[in-house]
């Protein structure tokens, strides 16, 4: 939780464990916004003209740096969001993975790349990626340090410049960025943070940023799209998701139980490749219920004798969550295990829920959750699981669960999705060398892989003459006397073999 204090003009995050003080931070003025853009614009032509190999010192020193202040990074997570030391940690190691990707791989993901020059034999042709300028990027809090590492380090990697504007409920992860680079010897203004509410957020978008990257919901990244189609400007959304997980009649039932208790409650559910709906076939059903039920029984909320189910963030997202159980028990579904909220002075918890006799008219079913709650479905057919899995407007994660290789990859393929796991679950989140993006109301654009990289960048396309330009080889000349058949027998010559 974090308090505005606009008379000291600071933000007061505090964690939802403790109620204790996390620090703070100044806030930016959003009158202010255009000229940390303007700085940035001016760190650009320096930035920019660098070389991948030039620029790939810095993001070494960038990684080690990091490395070397693992422990302070987990300690500034752990203070302003009340994760477990335990989560905190595999944060930092996420975000280490990436920079470790991208100071390595930035130059062969962006290399030239050569075109066939046929049938315009006269001409060779390629593709270079330059950098698209100036960055935007908005991070929510749920993994406020890796997120926020994410896009800055695809962003540098690719030439931009960085402004980044972390949630306000948990600035001081996203400050580390900045001071980290700044420690590692990255040039000034290379990357800016800038501190505040929704309306430092509108600014930052609405100013003369070249390419804007948002991880946040859905509604948010609406409004962002809207304004950015003003200018056309690049957008990147990863937003909001509800997860299917599918287990089928041959699965490894033990496996999938695990992987569905894990998923839907790490980090309190605050995840948006989290389990957030589980699509069970009738041969496994009562199988997977009970096992699930045994490890939901098993978990505790954390209040700090424990590594569970951790708080929420806000009371606000306490109350989603409630909502959306107390709507499904209205609507005749039934709690196996949970179901109850818990307070303290400082935060708020949701104890690991688990719920049958769910079913599509139910909001735990639709809407995210974000919350340690895991709705299970009984199936007859792998035709129903996939329409149900499918029914929503959302489209981020899913996964299958399957013994049988070839039958795990046919339902894979027709999951409406951006990302798919086979007998696992959420590991796309954290799987930097290949693309994360959503679906449908989930988002536009992906977030890793080359095309992380190749969004934040122009693809410029040149052709060069080798001998004669080729309107002097084919003869033409204004006005344009070419022949048609001239043309016609062109085209027999060059394709009459296809």
């Amino acid at each position: 939780m974090t308090d505005m204090d606009i008379n000291t003009h600071k933000l007061h995050p505090t964690n939802p464990r403790t109620g204790e003080s996390a620090g703070s931070v100044p806030l930016t003025s959003v009158d202010s916004i255009d000229d940390v853009v303007a700085r940035s614009r001016a760190a650009l032509e320096t930035w920019g003209s660098l070389t991948h190999q030039e620029r790939r010192p810095h993001l070494k020193a960038l990684l080690k740096t990091t490395l070397k202040n693992e422990d302070r990074i987990a300690d500034v997570l752990i203070s302003e969001t009340g994760k477990s030391k335990s989560l905190a940690h595999l944060e930092v190691i996420a975000a280490l993975t990436a920079i470790d990707l991208y100071s390595r791989k930035a130059a062969k993901m962006l290399k030239r790349r050569k075109g066939s020059s046929w049938p315009m034999v006269g001409t060779k042709g390629w593709t270079e990626y330059r950098p698209l300028g100036v960055a935007a990027v908005i991070t929510p809090w749920n993994y406020p340090f890796y997120l926020s590492m994410l896009s800055t380090i695809q962003a540098i990697a690719a030439g931009c410049t960085v402004v980044l504007k972390p949630s306000e409920v948990t600035p001081l992860s996203g400050e580390l960025v900045a001071r980290l680079a700044s420690e590692a010897g990255l040039p000034s203004d290379v990357i800016q943070v800038v501190h505040g509410a929704g309306d430092v957020g509108a600014a930052l978008v609405a100013s003369d940023v070249d390419v804007i990257a948002f991880t946040g919901s859905t509604a948010a990244g609406k409004k962002i799209a809207a304004v950015a189609a003003e200018t056309l400007t690049p957008v990147i959304l990863e937003l909001g998701g509800k997860d299917a997980m599918i287990v089928l009649d041959d699965a490894n039932v033990k496996r999938a139980a695990i992987g569905a208790v894990a998923i839907s409650m790490l980090n309190a559910g605050q995840t948006c490749v989290a389990v957030e709906r589980v699509y069970v076939m009738d041969g496994v059903y009562d199988e997977f219920l009970a096992r699930t039920e045994s490890l939901v029984r098993k978990l505790s909320i954390d209040t700090g004798t424990s590594n569970d189910v951790g708080p929420f963030i806000s009371p606000t997202q306490q109350d989603i969550v409630a909502s959306q159980v107390n709507d499904a028990l209205a609507k005749g579904a039934k709690v196996v295990v949970g179901g109850e909220t818990h307070s303290t002075k400082h935060g708020t918890w949701y104890a690991p829920t688990l719920l049958t006799d769910v079913d599509h008219t139910m909001t735990v079913m639709r809407d995210e959750t974000f919350g340690p709650v895991l709705p299970i479905m009984r199936v007859s057919t792998e035709e129903e699981a996939l329409a149900l899995a499918n029914d929503s407007p959302l489209g981020l994660h899913g996964s299958v669960w399957s013994k049988s290789k070839s039958r795990a990859e046919r339902v894979a393929s027709q999951m409406t999705t951006g990302t798919v796991a086979i007998n696992d679950h959420g590991i796309n989140f954290f799987y930097p060398t290949i693309e994360l993006g959503g679906t449908g109301e989930s988002g536009l654009g992906s977030h890793m892989g080359d095309t992380g990289l190749k969004n934040f960048s122009v693809a410029r396309s040149i052709t060069e003459a080798r001998t004669l330009p080729t309107t002097q080889l084919l003869g033409v000349k204004f006005p344009f006397r070419v022949s048609p058949r001239r043309w016609k027998l062109l085209a027999k010559a060059l394709f009459w073999w296809r």
